[in-house]
């Protein structure tokens, strides 16, 4: 996708499967540089929870517009930014600025309520 995506800037029509193999390299790369996603709260999602947690997540989640909500739980099971950006159609820093509003907009409701 991402060789399409920068398909202009392919200079050697001969050398495509070299400059594919470069983006595929640098993605894969990227993905280690970068910190795991973590939870609402700061945890990561595979921690096992106990059941009050779980039933605030629950709870939090609800509020959630849906298409918000989808986006938390992709989140929450694991995928990346970039996995998600493939289903939404849009780019992986869109992503990431979404999930950080619905982060903070879900604490500060939170917070005021607590």
């Amino acid at each position: 996708m991402r060789g399409w995506e920068y398909r202009k800037q392919l200079r050697d029509p001969s050398l495509v499967s070299f400059w594919v193999n470069s983006i595929a390299r640098n993605l894969f790369r990227a993905r280690f540089r970068t910190a795991p996603m973590t939870g609402l709260d700061g945890v990561d999602p595979s921690y096992s929870m106990g059941l009050e947690k779980e039933i605030d997540l629950n709870r939090m989640l609800a509020r959630c517009p849906g298409k918000d909500r989808a986006l938390i739980e992709k989140s929450l099971s694991g995928y990346s930014a970039e996995e998600i950006a493939e289903t939404e159609g849009i780019s992986s820093t869109g992503i990431r600025v979404r999930l950080l509003r619905i982060r903070q907009n879900l604490r500060q409701e939170f917070a005021l309520a607590a």
